[in-house]
């Protein structure tokens, strides 16, 4: 459908809500497939599915993949970091915590995304995202028990908290690249160039596999993982990002970890204690502050208030 033509606001709203379902989910689904699948070997099988189907979905859609020379560094770069090198600290991670703390803690890239934007001098960031950044990191702390004399950060989370903080790598070089190459193209290519950086722990992992110990609903675990995040997932997010814009899009995301933290409760019976709900409560907020204050400059506003006006 074209830009220009009239679309349904409810129906966009829906389709992205299904997508919070899909992600919130899919970490439930992951740690569940973990009682039985190697992580490393899970996600190497995963990721072996998804390259022809990103590959396939590409060509259907008539987009081009021809690698321009000059970007294979940020290209690999962006493989590294969106998948290849941030998959073993996001599947190792997930393993060794609960889901409420995964979906949380992944959920912080933004709040990464935009250090690194602002220390690679590629945007200035107003005083209002930072405000909410800051709002966000308190949450995490609050959620680790830094203030009910519980800090106790687990093996899990702190690779969970590094693996957020280098997919921030993909968000910025990927909207560099953005500009050559289109959204379903770049998504193709990168998840190419990591997959050929997870074979390596993937043929570790199912090397290591007792397949002896998988079950038919194992095997449906996987199919959900490769299907509903990956294949439907990103076109509808896509198609969201088309019809409302990048920003009103990002809003949603904040749903992926209470989504999580839900269905880890119902179908995984995951204990959580009071203060991880109100840390997370508080990160959340931070994270959705931090996109409802981005037009904001607090020191301009203070400068306005505080200097009179020329008369």
């Amino acid at each position: 459908m074209p830009p220009s033509q009239p679309f349904s606001r409810p129906l966009v709203f829906a389709a992205l809500l299904a997508v919070v379902l899909f992600w919130g989910l899919n970490v439930v689904v992951m740690k569940a497939a973990f009682v039985h699948w190697n992580p490393l070997g899970f996600t190497g099988l995963r990721f072996l599915a998804m390259v022809p189907l990103a590959l396939g979905i590409a060509r259907l859609r008539g987009e081009s993949l021809r690698i321009e020379l000059r970007d294979l560094p940020a290209l690999l770069i962006c493989a590294a970091c969106g998948y290849g090198v941030y998959q073993y600290f996001y599947v190792i991670g997930l393993a060794h915590t609960t889901v409420f703390a995964s979906a949380l803690l992944s959920s912080l890239t933004p709040v990464f995304t935009l250090m690194l934007a602002v220390a690679m001098g590629l945007e200035r960031s107003r005083t209002g995202r930072w405000i909410g950044a800051i709002i966000a990191l308190f949450g995490v702390a609050v959620f680790e028990g830094a203030f009910a004399g519980r800090a106790t950060i687990r093996l899990g989370d702190a690779l969970t908290l590094v693996g957020a903080m280098i997919f921030a790598g993909y968000n910025v070089f990927a909207g560099r690249l953005l500009s050559r190459y289109s959204p379903t193209s770049l998504i193709a290519i990168t998840i190419t160039l990591g997959a050929l950086m997870i074979a390596p722990g993937g043929l570790w992992g199912l090397a290591h596999q007792d397949f002896a110990r998988l079950r038919v609903s194992d095997w449906f675990l996987m199919l959900y993982s490769v299907i509903f995040p990956m294949v439907i997932g990103y076109q509808l997010w896509s198609w969201g990002i088309s019809k409302i814009g990048a920003g009103a899009t990002s809003i949603f995301n904040f749903g992926v970890p209470i989504v999580a933290g839900f269905a880890g409760v119902m179908f995984l019976s995951m204990p959580v204690t009071r203060y991880e709900i109100l840390g997370a409560a508080i990160c959340i907020a931070g994270m959705a502050a931090a996109q409802v204050l981005a037009r904001y400059s607090f020191t301009g506003l203070w400068t306005q208030l505080t200097v009179p006006a020329e008369r």
